[in-house]
């Protein structure tokens, strides 16, 4: 995998985002819960830490807005969101660990989610 500057994706790239995006979080869909906000498209860095160089538009993950950046939703305390929805990436380390206890032998933190939600999107063709 190569580092990529912040380009536009391409009309395959934008295609792969839609349909993860349309999946929607894939940690919910993990957790088999309900989504508590709406889908981002999370950009994987590289070594998954936050403020590193992104890897391109081929390296996403569809996650809410609480496993995307923390964003809790009205009526919840962070420990409430953690309880209820488990870890966010926000909470990088928490979320790493946790991920690999749940994606053994998938990849480290949002590696492990992309492989998770190319499973599913095969699984949809």
């Amino acid at each position: 995998m190569t580092l990529a500057r912040r380009k536009t994706a391409t009309k395959a790239q934008r295609a792969y985002q839609d349909r993860a995006r349309e999946l929607g979080c894939v940690v919910c869909r993990f957790r088999k819960q309900h989504q508590p906000n709406e889908t981002h498209i999370h950009h994987r860095n590289l070594g998954d830490w936050h403020g590193q160089k992104q890897l391109g538009q081929d390296c996403v993950v569809a996650m809410c807005a609480w496993h995307h950046d923390g964003r809790i939703v009205e009526g919840y305390s962070t420990d409430d969101m953690r309880h209820e929805f488990g870890p966010s990436f926000k909470h990088a380390a928490d979320f790493r660990e946790w991920t690999y206890d749940v994606l053994p032998n998938m990849g480290r933190g949002t590696e492990a989610w992309q492989a998770y939600q190319d499973l599913l999107l095969e699984n949809e063709e």
